[in-house]
């Protein structure tokens, strides 16, 4: 249907008007999505559901939303909006009662750095990743501009935007670890004797709690609703509302 809703009639140049409707702010809004998703990341990673006895908590895709902003906007949007997610974490992290080492340099490494380095997996987004402004998976086959894309191209885009997702999700996650793993190293008492038992020690310390959530929200990623919906928020969020792929609803 044309125009999502938005009725109008021709201007006396002949051109499509369209009326504003409440919804409209929403569109295209990068203020308001990157705020809301790290609002949304800040409060899922206040319930921790499993707590390993090694220590360190498991949250419910707290890591999900902070990762979409890197996919919705790109590495560098993600990287800075992550930095300062960072200090939200931190405190989130403080008011929950868990153990915070308030050293600088851990404080630095493993909140603004560390949630940061999540957007790495935008990287992925120069190669074969999501085009603003592009129809997503909800239009498949629908007309665009001048003509109908061939379909089975509009295919292997869609199936582009689902791997850089998954793949850089995991990317990000593990750029994270590293930052974990490399703070341990620097500013905590050896876990083992030697260095490389203390670097194994460190890594199933860290990467233990971030591999469970990776492990669940991948699951979560392989139901096509769920696929459906990032992908329908992502046009939303980077798409003008008076676009002309508007047209593929």
């Amino acid at each position: 249907m044309g125009g999502r809703g938005s009725k109008g009639g021709a201007r006396g140049d002949g051109r499509r008007v369209y009326r504003r409707e409440p919804g409209d702010w929403l569109w295209a809004n990068r203020a308001f999505w990157t705020v809301a998703l790290l609002a949304l990341s800040a409060l899922l990673s206040a319930f921790r559901f499993v707590t390993l006895p090694q220590g360190g908590s498991v949250t419910f895709l707290s890591l999900l939303p902070l990762w979409l902003v890197t996919y919705f906007y790109g590495p560098r949007h993600g990287c800075v909006a992550g930095a300062v997610f960072g200090f939200t974490r931190l405190a989130v992290i403080f008011g929950v009662g868990e153990w915070v080492n308030f050293s600088p340099g851990a404080i630095v490494l493993e909140y603004p750095v560390a949630c940061g380095a999540v957007a790495v997996g935008g990287l992925l987004l120069r190669g074969f990743g999501p085009r603003r402004g592009r129809e997503c998976g909800c239009g498949r086959g629908a007309g665009r501009g001048s003509g109908a894309r061939d379909e089975g191209e509009e295919d292997d885009d869609v199936r582009g935007d689902v791997l850089v997702l998954r793949v850089g999700y995991l990317v990000g996650v593990l750029a994270m670890g590293v930052c974990y793993v490399v703070s341990a190293l620097l500013f905590y008492p050896p876990e083992a004797e030697g260095l490389l038992p203390n670097l194994l020690a460190c890594v199933a310390y860290d990467m233990s709690y971030l591999l469970i959530e990776a492990v669940l929200t991948e699951l979560l990623l392989l139901l096509p609703p769920m696929l459906d919906a990032i992908l329908y928020l992502r046009f939303v969020a980077t798409t003008e509302k008076g676009d002309p792929t508007l047209r593929s609803f």
